[in-house]
Parts: structure tokens; sequence; C-alpha cells
């Protein structure tokens, strides 16, 4: 089954498994197309982290591993360039947050 975003639901489910049990991942944003809803079948899924410096390069590789077959674009939120960051402020989604509206930690 495929879901809104047009990504597998298990792989889904088990990345926002990932990011919950990820004390390091603070928030996580779709962007591209699959959050703009014109993805392709072949196209990536694009996701912009905030996560601690640290952890960085497993959580990349853990993501890989939970994607299998799609290809990804991995970027991280304190290194985004204005350009980049405009766009996922405008067309990102925010699929994971540690934080309630209000910045508390849940």
């Amino acid at each position: 089954m495929i879901n809104m975003y047009g990504i597998n639901e298990k792989v889904y489910e088990n990345l926002l498994k990932y990011f919950n049990e990820n004390k390091d991942i603070n928030r996580i944003i779709l962007f591209g197309s699959r959050a703009k809803g014109n993805a392709k079948i072949n196209s990536d899924i694009a996701l912009c982290i905030d996560c601690t410096k640290r952890s960085r390069s497993k959580i990349v590789d853990h993501i890989n591993e939970i994607i299998g077959i799609y290809s990804s674009d991995i970027l991280f939120m304190d290194s985004l360039n204005l350009e980049i960051k405009k766009q996922i402020d405008k067309y990102g989604i925010e699929i994971y947050s540690k934080y309630d509206n209000m910045g508390a930690l849940i």
C-alpha cells in the first residue's frame, strides 16, 4: 500500500518508528516532489533533518537501510543554503517532531 506521499506504507511506518526511537533526531521535514504531491515512481525521498551533529552518518545509513529501493536526498537543517531553506519552508511537510506545538519536548 502506498501512502499520500507516494511512499510504501510499511517503509513510512518504519521510518517514523526509527525517528521516534532515535534520541538525536529532533525534527524531520519531507520536501521535494513527494511533499509537493507530484512525485513519480522513481522520485527520491527528500528529507531535511534537525539532529545532533555526532550521529549524522549513522542516521543517514539507517534511513537508507530502511528505505531500501528508494533513493534519498538527505539534508541537515543547520547546513542549508538560503534558497533551499526557502523551498523547504514553503513546501516542506513536517513528518516527525519530538516537540509539541509550543516547543516543549513530548
